[in-house]
């Protein structure tokens, strides 16, 4: 009979991140399981830890006396060994600790939930597949139409159809789905799809916005036997499912899939490291091809799913002008049958001035305030509200000025002056429409944010594709890329779009829907710059006299370290940034380095934030979206 226990305690500390054995008292011996709750003592502490059993044992190697496992928190086995063999996996590779991980792939604890569960459920068995099964790793671009579905309720969004039938063939054979989504608008989508279908009964709601004891069930029923279709946001990757046969992800280049916490992972490379660990098929479904996708397609290791369908009717207009001649005819026309949806850059009201020749902001000659341009078309101090007639540019000495691009708000405002009659509607992030009814309409809406309308739009126009361009972000070239086509994927079929102030290059691709190609030299140009995906680029942030020492405790070949640079801290503290830029190949290497160096150098630098939330003095990213 086993008479150890090997348990990861339930500690953000780096220095207590690996197994202790401790005796199994007599009383517990042949109940306490792997993947069990207990607490247990450590050191001289009187507080009991959290842990999880990862194994039992006949002996400890260990040749002290051990001290006993104090308590037996639940008899469910909740972290079975493949999510703890991921959780190790993502803990190693994201240079953080396995506590970290387990926070969010092991869900809060319902004690009435739990004990239901254990009544009733008949647990799953842990999958025998081997990796002689063969995976299947695809990437494949949606088309931007609603398709005629084998599911019921009428044409549905290709994306969804994908993602379902997908779904459905691994439910027939038995084996359990996975799909993630960015948000709650795609989630909804996806809910009232599935509500109407044959797939309702193998449904495992495990959406974030749920109640606590509703995410547990969730977690739970993950657990038992069946073959389960398990839909949700980010922390769906980390599913319990025993017997797993797809992962299925949309729109991976959104970056609501980031995780905002340790261990900073995205749930794209989650579930890369989940196929390797569960021998699962994956799939990447999405309107535009994210360069990190791309990368892997064109190693080879995703194949490229064969899509033939026409492009959409795509214009664009390379002037300076916000609103072209040509948007404002589609818009015209469109309104007087149907909806017409408008995307702007950024929501609110913007009256900002700058230079018209070289577009520096233009500063007040008084006190160097902001000037703006109120109402009565006077350009005006912010600050002491001052005229500034006499403006001339320090740059380029124009004397002329113009008015910032506006938001949401002000086109609302402007729309409802040039289109009167037509009803006009708002949806920004912070007011977002799910769905409007059809009619005659104009829906001006920030990225993201763009409701449904049965049928599709009859027009959609694209504005500020030079402003979404210009944004000072790596991504900004393909997330605006991404914005666009999943505008345009909400157009009725056979209707027409407009993108205004693109530069011809992309306009010309972007009109031919050619969103490889796109991604294809967006890739390339990453290559040249030697910038992420095709190296990766972390961070250590922290104060600089512990992370200099962090970084001077390691010397890896191909490790380039850059900076330090001045940030400013979650709390609001002045802290120093040091950037890590690394191939794939040493990734492994860097991380072990760092987690070492931490040890030596930061052990013991806690602090508490004013939630109450421990976190440590040192915050290292090994992928840092925010870094460039």
């Amino acid at each position: 009979m086993n008479t150890v226990a090997r348990v990861a305690l339930d500690s953000p500390l780096p220095n207590l991140d690996r197994l202790f054995d401790y005796s199994i008292p007599p009383e517990l011996q042949g109940v306490i399981a792997a993947g069990q709750r207990v607490r247990v003592s450590f050191g001289r502490s009187k507080k009991l830890l959290d842990a999880f059993v990862i194994e039992t044992l006949e002996k400890s190697e260990f040749e002290g006396k051990l001290a006993p496992v104090a308590e037996l928190v639940s008899a469910v086995s909740v972290l079975p060994p493949n999510i703890y063999k991921l959780a190790r996996a993502v803990a190693d590779r994201q240079s953080s600790t396995l506590a970290d991980v387990l926070g969010g792939a092991v869900l809060t604890r319902s004690v009435a939930v739990e004990k239901k569960f254990a009544e009733t459920a008949v647990l799953a068995q842990p999958s025998t597949k081997t990796n002689a099964d063969k995976a299947k790793l695809h990437a494949v671009l949606a088309q931007p139409f609603e398709v005629t579905s084998q599911f019921e309720g009428g044409p549905i969004a290709d994306w969804q159809e994908k993602l379902l039938s997908a779904a459905l063939a691994k439910l027939n054979v038995g084996e359990s789905v996975i799909i993630v989504v960015p948000d709650f608008r795609d989630l909804q989508q996806l809910r009232e799809r599935i509500s109407k279908s044959k797939l309702a009964e193998r449904y495992v709601d495990y959406a974030a916005d749920q109640t606590g004891s509703k995410r547990y069930a969730s977690f739970l029923k993950c657990l038992s036997a069946g073959a389960h279709l398990v839909v949700g946001s980010r922390s769906a990757v980390y599913a319990p499912l025993q017997n797993l046969g797809l992962i299925a992800m949309f729109d991976d280049g959104d970056l609501n899939l980031q995780e905002q916490h340790s261990p900073y992972i995205h749930a794209r490379d989650i579930a890369l490291l989940r196929q390797t660990v569960d021998n699962c098929d994956l799939l990447f479904v999405s309107h535009a091809r994210s360069c990190e996708v791309q990368r892997l397609v064109e190693m080879k290791y995703l194949s490229e799913a064969e899509q033939h369908f026409a492009a959409p009717a795509v214009a664009f207009d390379d002037s300076l002008s916000r609103v072209p001649t040509l948007a404002w005819q589609i818009i015209r026309e469109a309104s007087t049958q149907g909806a017409v949806l408008v995307q702007v850059s950024s929501k609110g009201t913007a009256r900002t001035a700058y230079c018209q020749e070289c577009s520096t902001r233009a500063l007040c000659n008084q006190c160097h305030g902001p000037i703006w341009i109120d109402s009565s078309s006077m350009p005006r101090c912010r600050w002491c509200n001052a005229q500034n007639l006499a403006y001339r540019c320090p740059e380029c000495n124009g004397d002329k000025i113009r008015q910032g691009f506006g938001g949401s708000t002000r086109t609302v405002a402007e729309f409802g002056k040039a289109f009167a009659g037509v009803q006009i509607i708002e949806s920004t992030g912070d007011k977002p429409l799910l769905e409007i009814e059809s009619g005659k309409k104009i829906v001006i809406a920030t990225p993201g944010a763009e409701p449904s309308v049965s049928g599709g739009y009859e027009a959609v126009v694209i504005l500020d594709a030079n402003q979404a361009l210009a944004k000072d972000s790596l991504r900004a070239s393909e997330d605006a890329v991404r914005y666009w086509s999943n505008a345009i994927a909400k157009l009725g079929r056979g209707k027409r779009a407009v993108i205004a102030g693109v530069p011809q290059r992309i306009g010309q691709r972007f009109a031919l829907w050619q969103q490889i190609e796109l991604a294809q030299d967006e890739l390339e140009n990453r290559r040249e710059l030697e910038f992420p995906p095709h190296v990766r680029l972390g961070s250590v942030e922290g104060p600089i006299e512990v992370i200099t020492q962090l970084t001077e405790e390691f010397s890896i070949p191909g490790l380039q370290v850059l900076g330090p640079i001045q940030v400013r801290g979650s709390q609001g503290e002045q802290n120093m940034r040091f950037v890590l830029k690394y191939p794939y190949s040493i990734g492994a290497q860097v991380s072990e380095a760092i987690k070492a160096a931490q040890l030596k150098i930061s052990a013991g630098l806690i602090k508490t934030s004013a939630t109450g939330r421990v976190s440590r003095a040192v915050r290292v990213r090994m992928d840092d979206p925010e870094v460039i």
